[in-house]
């Protein structure tokens, strides 16, 4: 047999009105193309779809019983298929380049690109690693098209759009005698060896935070890496001050650490997302932007720090 799918239609309408005028009348046609549909049918399986009732309309037949079953599952998948299709065609793929400060990284990235990619399977991220300044010279130059990182010396042409706030904490040995403590101020560690996390403005932004105390660190050692930090603390070899946590515990060679909340009025670091003021927003950027937005709305981003004066310590 061979039917088109507006045969197909035509019929089931009919049946559902039983009436070719009124079917008629539901698809704005004329009775005659009705009428043509189903003879055309009939003539081809050589058997009776519907009854003609003369001033009553018509009836189903068995065979058309049979027939209209089969025929509304080949709609429905049809209808079901088009939308398929819509819904591909309104798909957004395409690539982005985003960048993200070091430390951040491994702690809001999974977040953003998973979920990116939970909703928007087309769409490929490119990540890149770098301390603010070489962030904000990717993002400048155009070789990237968005950075995860902080509202700290940002260049004119550069937007904002913010997602958390990050209060300092003090990170401790987990036998440390200070570690049972509910918040500490800079002055409590002062006389301590520090591990410091070594990257330009996060070492500017530390001794600015020493000196709201009008104190100096005692550094002992230093390295690029958050990893290392923590690690070296965990091992008793110092405190340290960190901004972000991890979302997840983590285990260390030697020993472990705690997090203690600072005691209020030191500087915060807030993140968000940055990018050129004058750059063009393909589809892409805007779904990682919106991605963001309401990740930060939901409280996604809330584990990665830890709040001013929180109550006791963190393991």
């Amino acid at each position: 047999m061979r039917y088109t799918l507006k045969q197909l239609k035509y019929i089931d309408v009919a049946a559902r009105h039983k009436s070719i005028t009124g079917a008629a009348k539901s698809l704005n046609i004329s009775p005659s193309s009705i009428s043509s549909a189903i003879d055309v049918i009939e003539e081809q399986s050589q058997k009776k779809i519907f009854s003609r009732l003369p001033s009553k309309g018509i009836s189903i037949t068995q065979f058309g019983h049979g027939f209209l079953s089969n025929a509304r599952q080949l709609l429905k998948a049809h209808v079901t298929f088009e939308e398929a299709v819509d819904e591909q065609a309104k798909a957004i793929n395409g690539a982005i380049r985003l960048g993200c400060f070091t430390p951040a990284a491994p702690i809001v990235l999974p977040l953003i690109t998973k979920s990116v990619a939970d909703n928007h399977p087309g769409i490929s991220i490119h990540l890149t690693e770098g301390d603010s300044v070489k962030n904000m010279r990717q993002i400048i130059d155009n070789e990237i098209d968005l950075v995860v990182g902080a509202n700290t010396y940002l260049d004119a042409s550069i937007s904002f759009i913010p997602l958390f706030t990050a209060p300092p904490h003090i990170v401790l040995p987990h036998d440390h005698p200070l570690a049972n403590r509910t918040t500490l101020s800079l002055k409590d560690v002062s006389n301590e060896p520090m591990v410091l996390l070594d990257l330009d403005q996060t070492r500017e932004y530390m001794f600015g935070l020493f000196s709201q105390d009008n104190l100096t660190p005692k550094v002992a050692y230093s390295s690029q890496t958050s990893e290392m930090v923590r690690s070296m603390v965990a091992a008793g070899m110092g405190f340290s001050v960190f901004n972000l946590r991890p979302l997840q515990k983590q285990q260390y060679t030697v020993g472990d650490i705690v997090r203690i909340p600072m005691t209020s009025g030191y500087r915060a670091v807030e993140y968000g997302i940055l990018r050129r003021i004058d750059a063009y927003l393909s589809a892409v950027d805007h779904v990682v932007i919106d991605t963001c937005i309401r990740l930060r709305d939901s409280g996604a981003f809330n584990m990665a720090t830890l709040p001013e004066g929180e109550n006791g310590p963190i393991i």
